[in-house]
């Protein structure tokens, strides 16, 4: 079954459990969040400083000039619209909105002076682009003073998934306001060198790049330099793209590694649904007595394992994506589908002793689920490391998917906790959907 697949799947069956009015309180809540989430765009947030080239870097990730420059606007979030309008937050906390705006998607400096004259403490931008139906913006007003960058910095983290912070050359100041950001969003950000086109013309690109990598040791998932004026230039009139300009200037890069996050993040919440579909089955179907004798405290524990399974999505990144890459180009050899086959049949028999597991939850369920997902974890990395064919590159990547799990979830054995079981069991669903999607290509 391919990712799209599982993710429509889990989707319209989170939508049905919810419309069902068949699981307990907790569950019921956690399934709306995470249906809702499903349903919603990945919220991205550009921070900086100010002159930093945030405005730019989301024209180019909407696809249209939407913010024109040296404009003083406070925070801005852009979301889709089926048509355009402002909907602006007042310092009183009333909203005003504006709708004259047509179906313009490309704002002049006199359509946003009409926002700016209702004095706004907070603006959304609804819009009619394609890209927004992927991805939300917020654009993070840059106050001059540090601790007020801080906080809204803060207050930013908690509205979104992916954070990117644009510098022009991340300066201790700066360094020293991302040090207090959650840990949470570093796993999900993004170190944007903008105005690398003019790094590049006095020809110390290199020697930057090497400078703010080491400012920014591991407190990043990326760093990418972007000549945003150039990749901005490279998108024509007529909505043609010159491939090779967007290339040089470092925006095919950053396109295509939020693409990969948006994915990786769409994945974390299907996980997450899977999860609870499966922990909740027997309600499903109608077994009220199950429904009464699980307690609730235990399905409150559910939404511990937010912030976990989305942590575990981006550790397993590079190996889970490129799994996709190969499966998508490589056919699997014969001795390598057996394996996998063989694989999947483990994981759906062992499952059964899981759902036993979670069905009769006692105190100690959290280290018995742990346990039980750590074996059959260990055995699928030990078995696809003796079978197949060792030529196969889908194999080959499979292979380091699986030892990475088996790395992470010997680590899971330490917490035994509600979080720590959920993230087990969310990591052995990602490699019992990786086999499923390399043998469905």
């Amino acid at each position: 079954m391919s990712n799209q697949s599982l993710a429509m799947r889990v989707h319209e069956e989170l939508k049905q459990a919810v419309a069902s009015g068949l699981l307990p309180d907790a569950a019921h809540k956690r399934a709306m969040q995470l249906a809702g989430r499903l349903d919603q765009p990945v919220r991205i947030a550009l921070m900086g400083m100010q002159n930093s080239g945030k405005s730019r870097i989301l024209n180019l990730l909407v696809g249209s000039k939407v913010i024109p420059e040296n404009v003083n606007l406070p925070t801005v979030q852009l979301t889709y619209g089926d048509t355009t309008q402002a909907i602006c937050t007042l310092e009183d906390g009333t909203k005003k909105t504006l709708d004259h705006f047509g179906d313009k998607t490309t704002f002049e400096t006199v359509d946003v002076l009409k926002i700016i004259a209702v004095k706004p403490t907070f603006v959304e931008l609804r819009i009619p682009l394609p890209a927004l139906k992927k991805i939300s913006v917020l654009d993070v007003a840059s106050p001059a003073d540090p601790e007020a960058l801080s906080a809204s910095s803060q207050w930013a983290a908690k509205r979104c998934e992916v954070a990117m912070w644009c510098t022009k050359g991340y300066v201790p100041s700066e360094q020293a306001i991302w040090a207090q950001m959650p840990d949470i969003i570093k796993d999900h950000a993004f170190l944007m060198l903008t105005h690398a086109d003019q790094i590049a013309a006095a020809g110390k690109l290199d020697i930057a790049m090497t400078a703010v990598r080491k400012a920014a040791g591991d407190e990043f998932n990326h760093v990418l330099p972007i000549a945003t004026l150039d990749a901005l230039a490279s998108r024509g009139a007529d909505g043609t793209v010159d491939k090779e300009k967007m290339r040089s200037s470092g925006g095919t890069a950053l396109i295509g590694a939020v693409l990969k996050v948006v994915d990786q993040g769409r994945q974390s919440f299907v996980d997450m649904g899977d999860i609870l579909l499966v922990q909740n089955a027997e309600i499903l179907a109608g077994n009220d007595k199950t429904a009464a004798s699980q307690p609730a405290e235990k399905e409150a524990a559910a939404p511990v394992a937010t912030n976990h399974s989305v942590e575990l999505s981006v550790a397993q990144s590079t190996a889970a994506s490129s799994a996709n890459a190969a499966a998508s180009v490589v056919t699997l050899h014969p001795d390598t589908r057996s394996a996998y086959e063989t694989a999947l049949a483990y994981i759906a028999e062992q499952s059964k002793i899981l759902a036993q597991i979670v069905a009769n939850a006692d105190d100690g369920a959290p280290g018995e689920i742990i346990a039980h997902a750590s074996d059959q974890v260990m055995w699928v990395c030990d078995y696809l490391n003796e079978n197949g064919d060792a030529s196969d590159k889908a194999l080959q990547q499979t292979r380091d998917m699986s030892f990475d799990a088996a790395d992470l979830v010997q680590l899971m054995q330490m917490e035994k906790n509600d979080g720590a079981a959920i993230d087990a069991l969310s990591l052995l669903l990602q490699i019992k959907h990786e086999l499923q999607a390399d043998l469905a290509a």
